[in-house]
């Protein structure tokens, strides 16, 4: 995911594979909401990103992965129950709502096979999944649904996304915490590329670079380590010597 504020663009980078996976599902479900609201003017895109989002969910073992990964983050939090300045009411939310996570995710399965079994969505996948552009003309039963009312696609587009909205929380919570357990640190460029290795397990890095310095970073690695090169646009020229660009760096283990 990558995000802009006024000073800076955030980039993230995930060093393992998992990590690759809930990022991919994030920006899915962040595209099916995107497109769900201009669905009257363009449907295609809330069906390639729904599609999209369910063929990740049954290529990858995100029950077993993501499981695990909330229980670790569960243990964690439950050691801080005991800290005097905690706050406690926050933390036995956050841990309740962990809890709701792991009980929903057995169900990934049986979810994600209503959706294979819908009449409508099992007749146009194997068309969406085809490159290149696709017409109506391929697809009248699409056509014949899109002629419904405005208030009947709404509601069916709804139950279609609600169906996975259990994923989409508990890939939130686990990104969110671990967002939110690293700190940036300010950096200055060295020869032109930052290299680093690590004696702790990385799971992603986040790299906020300033909008005036028009470069972006291209980022290799894996869990203990890491380089980080930037470039400027592709074609484009930077006057600005990259020895010099300061840009801030966040280390998420997970």
């Amino acid at each position: 995911m990558a995000s802009t504020d006024n000073d800076n663009i955030l980039y993230e980078y995930p060093l393992q594979e998992r990590m690759r996976t809930y990022l991919r599902l994030e920006h899915g479900f962040e595209q099916l909401k995107a497109s769900q609201l201009c669905f009257e003017e363009q449907a295609e895109p809330f069906f390639n990103a729904l599609f999209a989002v369910t063929e990740l969910l049954e290529r990858f073992d995100i029950r077993t992965e993501l499981s695990k990964d909330l229980d670790l983050d569960k243990q964690r939090l439950q050691k801080w129950e005991a800290h005097p300045d905690v706050d406690r009411e926050a933390l036995r939310n956050t841990i309740q709502e962990i809890e709701q996570c792991l009980n929903q995710l057995q169900d990934i399965p049986k979810y994600l096979r209503q959706l294979k079994d819908d009449a409508l969505l099992a007749s146009i996948r194997q068309r969406f999944s085809q490159p290149g552009m696709s017409g109506l003309f391929e697809l009248p039963q699409l056509q014949l649904w899109l002629s419904q009312s405005a208030e009947d696609k709404a509601k069916q587009c709804e139950e279609w996304r609600k169906t996975l909205a259990f994923v989409e929380l508990a890939i939130t919570l686990k990104l969110t915490l671990l967002r939110e357990q690293s700190v940036f640190v300010p950096m200055q460029l060295q020869n032109g590329f930052l290299q680093e290795s690590s004696d702790q397990l990385l799971a992603m890095l986040r790299i906020k670079v300033p909008r005036s310095a028009n470069i972006y970073p291209v980022i290799s690695g894996h869990r203990q380590r890491f380089t980080v090169r930037f470039m400027p646009l592709p074609g484009e020229t930077n006057e600005t010597s990259l020895q010099d660009i300061e840009f801030e760096i966040a280390r998420c283990s997970p």
